[in-house]
């Protein structure tokens, strides 16, 4: 064994361009394939790191009359929905947003969402240093949360994290909380900051983000598996019966008449 092994380094030597050649082959070839398992093995093997992930569900709207799904909702039709279902016992939203991190060094692009508050405790993600969002804090204080991979890399795992501020969009935000890294299948792969303003974008008037698709909604059901089928029917039509299903007005308070809805559709996710 040891002679063959001699006799192999002594031809390695021999055609040194080759032996680099086959040596960086091999390399690339085992990163990529150990890039690719991680990747597959969040995305489809990993269950969801979520307190009760069997009741967690992801709703979209749908027009069915110009073959469009998956689509967000207007501020109005997640009030709407949020006020009058009896399906799930809580519902939050969100939706996807970049950022510009300045004041640590070059301005930085960053990837995160607009999320309500309770939409880490709806889906039971506690973080591993400071709270969650506070109900008050919701489209009122400057507060973020950030993944442990950001508190890492760009804070050096500061222990005094907690309060300190950092610049988001030009904005000072306060840090209220340290996030353990999340799921790529639900968050993708660079999500590294949340702030507690669902409602609020910068490239659209007020207007427009009462008429607009701007959030996606996430629900957590009262019910066992075995009745999420029925749970899905009931939500699609409870909405639009009684009082409690009426829209909210334009300013966000008061009630006004009933608004027609497209289709929803829920997509479950399981372990």
């Amino acid at each position: 064994m040891l002679d063959e092994i001699r006799f192999a380094l002594r031809q390695l030597r021999k055609s040194p361009a080759f032996s680099c050649l086959a040596i960086l082959t091999l390399a690339i070839g085992i990163g990529m394939n150990t890039a690719m398992f991680s990747l597959i093995h969040d995305l489809f093997l990993r269950g969801l790191p979520f307190s009760d992930p069997n009741r967690v569900v992801r709703i979209y709207g749908e027009a069915k009359e110009r073959d469009l799904k998956q689509l967000p909702f207007s501020v109005p039709k997640f009030w709407h929905f949020r006020d009058g279902q009896t399906v799930f016992f809580s519902i939050a939203a969100d939706w996807g947003n970049g950022y510009i991190l300045t004041g640590l060094g070059e301005p930085v692009q960053m990837l995160g969402g607009n999320v309500t508050a309770n939409y880490f405790d709806l889906l039971g993600v506690h973080p591993i240093v400071g709270r969650n969002f506070l109900p008050d804090e919701e489209m009122k204080q400057d507060v973020a949360l950030i993944t442990n991979g950001f508190w890492r890399r760009r804070l050096n795992s500061d222990p005094a994290v907690l309060g300190r501020s950092i610049s988001l969009n030009g904005t000072a935000t306060t840090i209220v909380g340290v996030l353990p890294d999340l799921p790529i299948s639900w968050f993708g792969r660079d999500a590294e900051v949340f702030i507690a303003k669902p409602f609020e974008t910068p490239n659209a008037t007020r207007e427009r983000l009462m008429r607009g698709c701007f959030c996606h909604f996430v629900g957590c059901g009262r019910r066992s598996i075995a009745d999420r089928l029925q749970q899905r029917r009931e939500f699609v039509a409870c909405p639009f019966h009684g009082s409690a299903a009426r829209d909210r007005n334009a300013n966000g308070s008061g009630r006004g008449p009933p608004r027609r809805c497209s289709t929803v559709r829920a997509r479950e996710y399981d372990n």
